[in-house]
């Protein structure tokens, strides 16, 4: 089964293989923040916390105009996009030194791939009520995380510099 598995992977060729897992994991991560952008909104958890933070600091949200509350829940929105832009530079950091053949990037985006299988089991569970087209990705994309871990698993030596250097 492993050589079956290998032979595949060595037939898409690892060139190919290493873009292709690139494209496809920055495809995947433009749609996991879009859909986290979603479940953000629609759980409404930016004024949650605003709410959260004046009912600790020992303040009513009646005391507070309208607009000050905005501005908040505005402030805590733009913290959480930041922090996905944050996630998305390490990703994209890490996927171009994959591209560039080294070793350690390559031990990033393995295990990103299997974590990411693991969390969209648990986007499944979690049921956020972001519709059919949330719970049909993620059911596509565990075989999808998949596959592409067993593929990047499967050509490590053959995607890496250390492989050439023996080559020669």
């Amino acid at each position: 089964m492993k050589a079956k598995l290998k032979s595949h992977f060595l037939a898409f060729g690892p060139r190919r293989w290493v873009v292709f897992t690139v494209i496809s994991l920055i495809i995947t991560d433009i749609i996991n923040c879009w859909y986290l952008k979603l479940y953000w909104l629609e759980k409404g958890v930016s004024e949650k916390l605003v709410e959260q933070s004046i009912a600790q600091s020992g303040y009513l949200i009646e005391d507070f105009a309208q607009s000050t509350i905005s501005e908040m829940t505005d402030f805590v929105n733009n913290t959480f996009y930041f922090f996905l832009f944050i996630i998305l530079a390490n990703n994209y950091f890490f996927y171009c030194f994959y591209l560039r053949k080294k070793l350690w990037a390559q031990g990033y985006v393995l295990f990103y791939a299997l974590t990411a299988a693991i969390f969209s089991v648990s986007f499944i569970v979690d049921n956020a009520n972001l519709g059919a087209g949330w719970m049909i990705y993620n059911i596509l994309t565990i075989p999808f995380y998949i596959y592409l871990f067993l593929g990047v698993k499967m050509l490590k030596c053959e995607t890496t510099l250390g492989h050439e250097k023996k080559a020669r």
